[in-house]
């Protein structure tokens, strides 16, 4: 994803037009055709005007200063076409999420995760599982609680699915303790997932009963309800005890059972479908800069107008020499 912020023309295409006073000119010259003829023939005596007796610096200076005029009003021309081309400039990208959602993951690694399902270890089959699930939800914060005796959050809820696919990956079976303290890792849960923006839910896996630490699942299930946090159970190579099935369901949360790798897999595609994931716009603000150059064209056609009059008015009282004979002799 580019963050940089960079300057840009929303419609480039409009520089095209910078040349067409060049093209229009070329398609003048070639109507027009070649230029007449008006040296004297032999015998005929030329035209004589009294310009032609200007000196030649200030023929030069009349002419430089068309050139100049005609400069200054082709830097217009391309001051309004770069105006077309709209330049703005882009901003940093931003993200905002939409129906955010944080999950946290409890998972159950006591000595019986150790045991095997077809041809591998349950733990091991939840690790791939799991993994694909979280790689699936980019956007989504997501958080480990680990438990057997102990429960322990290990890792709290971050968008880095990264560190916490390295940690899922680097579990052993038994080593929170011997037990399964299925209430304490929901209520440590809870209490993570409390001061959530956003909706939140725990998606609970185990392959045992509750038969340790200080609260029982039903207690830190109504914990979760009273807190509005979705709960779901995934029950491994076992059947829900229904109790803790009917206190899941207050929560607003399901109740699943696995008892293959396929149906662990089909388990969370179904949860996915539960919890819809969050939903990120990104965009680039942008500022738009067309008004400089309209700005900059406006000025410098004020100013041509200002120093038009001003040269009207210094020729205005000017009289060429000859011009001035000529005046004296019709009077006389």
């Amino acid at each position: 994803m580019d963050t940089s912020a960079n300057l840009t023309l929303v419609w480039p295409w409009a520089l095209a037009l910078a040349g067409l006073p060049w093209l229009l000119h070329r398609w003048l010259r070639a109507g027009a055709g070649a230029a007449p003829d008006v040296t004297p023939k032999t015998g005929q005596s030329a035209l004589k005007l009294p310009l032609a007796n200007l000196p030649v610096s200030a023929a030069e200076a009349v002419t430089g200063g068309v050139r100049r005029r005609l400069d200054w009003r082709l830097l217009i021309w391309l001051l309004l076409v770069l105006a077309l081309a709209r330049p703005e400039w882009r901003h940093a990208e931003l993200e905002i999420n939409r129906h955010s959602r944080q999950l946290m993951l409890v998972v159950d690694i006591s000595g019986s995760m150790n045991e095997l399902m077809q041809g591998r270890t349950r733990l091991d089959q939840v690790r791939q599982v799991v993994r694909s699930f979280v790689n699936g939800r980019p956007d989504d914060r997501m958080g480990l609680v680990v438990f057997g005796g102990q429960s322990y959050l290990y890792v709290p809820k971050t968008l880095d699915h990264a560190l916490l696919l390295q940690q899922l990956q680097g579990l052993q079976p038994g080593m929170a303790g011997p037990g399964t303290a299925i209430g304490d890792a929901v209520g440590l849960a809870v209490r993570s997932l409390r001061q959530t923006e956003g909706e939140a839910a725990i998606l609970l896996l185990t392959d045992g009963a509750n038969n340790a630490g200080q609260l029982s699942p039903v207690q830190a299930l109504a914990m979760a309800e009273a807190s509005g946090i979705r709960t779901h159970l995934i029950v491994v190579d076992l059947n829900p005890e229904p109790d803790m099935a009917s206190a899941i369901r207050q929560t607003g949360g399901e109740v699943f059972s696995a008892f293959s790798r396929r149906e662990l897999e089909q388990v969370y595609a179904q949860i996915n479908h539960l919890e819809p994931q969050t939903r990120v716009e990104r965009f680039n603000p942008s500022q738009s800069l067309a008004h400089w150059p309209l700005l900059l064209a406006l000025l410098i056609a004020l100013l041509l107008v200002w120093s038009g009059k001003g040269n009207s008015a210094k020729k205005s009282g000017w009289s060429h020499p000859s011009l001035s004979g000529l005046k004296r002799r019709s009077r006389s």
